[in-house]
């Protein structure tokens, strides 16, 4: 896992990725942000990737394919589960069921997307940050 490789932001509201860059301008991190538009942009993405991602975040309810369901495609695509890229939902919407789906696919983490720019600020920071002192089978590729 290279710490400072792009960051995969899936994510098919326009206004919500505008918000997303402006966050991540003011946390001031190096690593260059890809935003896609839905899970086919993604599977697509990864599939071509030059470089490995530091961290998929992708939001749960997209069209064609909903971020759980891109989880199982990425599981299931050895090329590129290999890579051992954190997967990380963010969403609206918090139910069991949702919950429960996404850490069974092997999530690493499930969070509520906050309308407050000051709390989407804190959790990004700490998803982040997590990340960055994290070791994972990925890193000795």
């Amino acid at each position: 896992m290279n710490k400072n490789a792009p960051i995969l932001i899936i994510e098919d509201d326009i206004d919500d990725q505008k918000f997303l860059q402006e966050i991540f301008i003011k946390l001031n991190y190096l690593n260059e942000l890809v935003f896609l538009n839905d899970g086919e942009e993604a599977i697509e993405y990864l599939m071509q990737m030059k470089k490995v991602p530091f961290l998929i975040i992708s939001d749960l309810n997209m069209p064609k394919i909903n971020g759980i369901e891109l989880r199982a495609r990425v599981k299931e695509n050895q090329a590129i589960n290999i890579k051992c890229v954190p997967y990380i939902l963010f969403s609206t919407t918090v139910a069991k069921n949702y919950i429960d789906d996404a850490y069974t696919m092997g999530i690493q983490g499930y969070f509520k997307k906050p309308i407050d720019p000051v709390e989407l600020m804190a959790i990004l920071k700490t998803i982040i940050e997590y990340w960055k002192f994290s070791y994972a089978p990925g890193m000795y590729m």
